[in-house]
C-alpha cells in the first residue's frame, strides 16, 4: 500500500489545520512541522 504524504502550507493556524486533517484518518499523525521566517512574504509554516 502506498503512503499519502502531503504538503500543506498556510499563512495561519497551519498546525491546527495539519492536525485536524490528520485526526480525520484513523491511523494518522503529524511526523513534523517546519516553521520558516523572516522571507519577503513574511513566515510559513508547514
Amino acid at each position: 500500500m502506498r503512503k499519502i504524504v502531503p504538503h500543506l502550507r498556510f499563512d495561519k493556524e497551519a498546525v491546527e489545520v495539519a492536525e485536524f486533517h490528520a485526526s480525520t484518518f484513523g491511523a494518522s499523525h503529524v511526523k513534523s512541522v517546519t516553521t520558516i521566517g523572516d522571507t519577503p512574504f513574511g513566515s510559513w509554516t508547514w
